[in-house]
């Protein structure tokens, strides 16, 4: 049976859960020292065909993992692992990468807020160099029903139990085609988080199947439950047509992009789609929300290439 919550409960909880993993210091050691840290930076972009080390060197420009993960904290990512073709899921070097990262500076836990693949780990080459600190996380967990305050859309929603717990949560979605949305990113992401029959609702609780409208503004609901911490998201070879779930035109652009804000980052990731953020229903809706930037302009964006 699933617990329900409120959301002042939920944020309350949320503060509490906050001032656990603010405790202490950070003490993970710097994975790429020799590289500057530019400051004050919204979004970085690292270009490169080592997907791992793009990742990691993404992350450090942003000020390392240490400044996101204290020692003891309990930290949920959420990858898109479930679907199976070419340019649909997030490649799991990407999100091994964040792993092994949180657990240096010192994670207690690191878990799988989505239930993954069982092979998912498997598909990268890095599986058998990290299979000991892979094979044990946790994966998925019960959903509990928030009952939110009124929105556009959503009233109830069905959210995993280890979102709304985790000290630090971490978005690690892949930029691609979506039908129903335009596209997919940290936004979209956030529905791998609810129940089956919350996302059901996404799609189908306007009455017309797939409205992009409704389902924009749905998104842009469910994204105020919780904000990442850090997103990282992969573009480096994603879907162009037929997604979500393919097969369909791939295109490879190599690049791992990284920030604190889904909006900014998702609205960044438009581009590579020569879209305007503003033309994206979530991506608008979640700007009307108060939840980020959209205005690239406005933005320190900092790319590079290893």
């Amino acid at each position: 049976m699933n617990m329900k919550i409120n959301r002042r409960q939920f944020l309350k909880r949320g503060a509490a859960f906050g001032a656990v993993a603010a405790a202490g210091a950070s003490a993970l050691p710097s994975l790429l020292s020799a590289f500057p840290r530019p400051k004050n930076i919204d979004i970085v972009a690292i270009q490169s065909e080592d997907y791992f080390a793009a990742t990691q060197k993404a992350v450090e420009l942003l000020g390392g993992m240490e400044k996101f993960v204290r020692p003891g904290s309990k930290v949920g990512v959420l990858a898109n692992s479930v679907w199976g073709r070419r340019g649909t899921y997030t490649l799991p070097d990407i999100t091994i990468a964040v792993v092994i990262m949180c657990l240096a500076a010192g994670a207690k836990e690191v878990r799988s807020i989505e239930s993954r693949p069982g092979n998912y780990w498997r598909r990268s080459k890095l599986y058998q160099q990290y299979k000991d600190q892979l094979d044990n996380l946790p994966s998925g967990g019960r959903k509990i029903e928030l009952k939110l305050d009124p929105w556009k859309s959503l009233k109830t929603a069905d959210v995993c139990q280890n979102l709304i717990e985790c000290d630090v949560f971490i978005n690690v979605p892949i930029v691609k085609n979506h039908r129903g949305t335009i596209l997919s990113g940290n936004l979209k992401n956030m529905m791998g988080s609810t129940s089956n029959s919350t996302n059901r609702f996404f799609h189908t609780g306007s009455g017309v199947n797939e409205d992009e409208t409704f389902l924009g503004q749905c998104i842009a609901d469910i994204n105020l439950v919780r904000r990442p911490d850090l997103c990282v998201l992969d573009a480096t070879e994603f879907v162009t047509t037929n997604g979500p779930a393919g097969p369909g035109l791939v295109m490879t652009a190599n690049k791992v992009v990284a920030g604190t804000n889904p909006v900014s980052v998702d609205a960044y990731a438009s581009k590579l789609f020569g879209l305007k953020p503003e033309s994206v229903p979530m991506i608008f809706f979640a700007q009307q929300h108060g939840l980020g930037e959209i205005r690239l302009d406005r933005l320190s964006i900092h790319e590079a290439a290893l």
